[in-house]
């Protein structure tokens, strides 16, 4: 990690243990006449439910988790205040223990870099933190959850706890690898709209319970159906990702199979990324293509190996079999759900512009640009890359090909953008980045 980067980690770190002395303060000092034996056993059931949420993470990807612990950051927030949220949130953050990806370890604070959970705390005590001071602006009253009053100040708190959020994450992001701020920042901030969006109305159900007689119990037993769905939903991801590990396993045994594919779908992905970047296209279109093409030669498992391997050019009859593919990769994924929308990619990296590819003949608008885009990148890997019947061409050599053939094999403005890149080196540049985070970077 760069110097600037543990820099920024520690002053996040710092500013949030500000953060929370300062809530602990005003909760435990200032506020100190509006404390009763209810708001002791509140504050601890909400602790509770904060360390088993963060305990139970769903991992939508390796890299990337949902918790329902914000169910409890709202709900104390709404009766005890702000402060009681980033109490919360910094006291039950270094007991949690999270089981890994693959479920065959933990993580915890006594294995994770001190630096990290320093600035994990801090980062979230901050969020709470000013969102706690939106709260207030918008007239929020701690205990105060009469609608429509509470809907503004739990809005704004909301907001402007996940956007704080979300600029804290970026700037690492920015010192740390070169991120651009946007449109990361709208995408960062739309990916934690959904679960925070869905946990906030339980969040309220929850805070209208506990002001009820007996409300401890009944907020422990609404909770779990709550645990029953989350169950339910893990083994939906559960089996989503052994979808995903069976193509990837197909993947891997076709690159061991063909010298020539091994690494060929990594650099297409990084490079469609890149061309994509370079047009303008959103964040969720981007995504699509890189899984597309990573998939795309998925097909050639099925190909047999003297074809594959043939060190020298193709006979009519053996480049007719090989044709074949991107209709053998169809095949095999159409029937998983989770691969029906990169379909078009495998099917159609092969077409032209001017309808002289395969397997359909296709041409012109009728295939979206994302589809032009992996084409163009397939072919840039070709020419760069060492082949048995010739060698690697360079990236200037690429791009002189990729404008002579724009409006025939290459969509017109997909290949002056391909072509621009190649040529300055920026193609090129995208693959370290792609290989040390072992997939195509978007």
């Amino acid at each position: 990690m760069r110097p600037v980067s543990k820099g920024y980690l520690a002053c996040v770190g710092c500013l949030g243990a500000a953060a929370l002395v300062w809530s602990g303060w005003s909760f435990f000092v200032r506020h100190s006449s509006n404390w009763s034996t209810e708001t002791l056993v509140t504050l601890l059931l909400l602790l509770f439910l904060s360390w088993v949420c963060c305990c139970l993470p769903l991992y939508i990807r390796d890299d990337c988790t949902v918790d329902l612990s914000f169910i409890s950051i709202l709900t104390s927030t709404l009766l005890l205040g702000p402060e009681a949220a980033v109490l919360v949130s910094a006291i039950s953050f270094p007991f949690v223990v999270v089981s890994t990806p693959d479920g065959k370890g933990y993580q915890h604070i006594f294995n994770t870099s001190p630096l990290k959970t320093f600035f994990n705390i801090g980062d979230h005590a901050l969020s709470y933190w000013v969102g706690g001071l939106f709260y207030y602006l918008a007239g929020g009253v701690p205990g105060d959850i009469s609608l429509p009053g509470v809907l503004l100040p739990a809005l704004f708190f909301l907001l402007a706890a996940m956007f704080f959020n979300a600029v804290v994450m970026l700037l690492f992001y920015m010192l740390e690898y070169g991120t651009p701020f946007y449109p990361t920042i709208f995408q960062m901030f739309m990916s934690l709209l959904p679960s925070v969006a869905c946990a906030s109305p339980i969040g309220y159900f929850l805070s209208m319970l506990l002001t009820m007689k007996s409300g401890v119990w009944l907020a422990l037993l609404f909770m779990l159906p709550l645990l029953l769905a989350r169950y339910s939903f893990k083994l939906y991801l559960s089996f989503q990702r052994q979808q995903h590990s069976m193509v990837e396993a197909l993947t891997a045994a076709l690159e061991a199979k063909d010298t020539y594919t091994k690494g060929h779908s990594g650099r297409v992905s990084a490079y469609a990324c890149r061309i994509a970047r370079e047009m303008k296209l959103p964040a969720k279109r981007i995504e699509l293509l890189r899984t597309g093409a990573l998939f795309h030669d998925l097909g050639k498992i099925g190909i047999p190996d003297a074809i594959l391997q043939k060190p020298g050019p193709l006979t009519p009859e053996e480049r007719t079999v090989i044709q074949t593919h991107p209709l053998r990769g169809v095949g095999i994924l159409e029937n998983m759900d989770a691969y029906k929308d990169i379909l078009i990619f495998v099917r159609n990296h092969h077409e032209r512009y001017d309808g002289g590819g395969y397997p359909d003949g296709t041409a012109g608008e009728d295939l979206p640009l994302e589809v032009y885009i992996l084409g163009a990148a397939d072919s840039y890997d070709a020419i760069t890359s060492a082949r048995p019947y010739c060698t690697a061409r360079t990236p200037q050599d690429a791009g002189r090909i990729l404008r002579a053939e724009a409006g025939k094999q290459f969509h017109p403005a997909v290949a002056e953008i391909t072509a621009a890149l190649a040529e300055s080196g920026e193609l090129t540049r995208c693959i370290p980045s792609q290989e040390e985070t072992g997939g195509g970077v978007c």
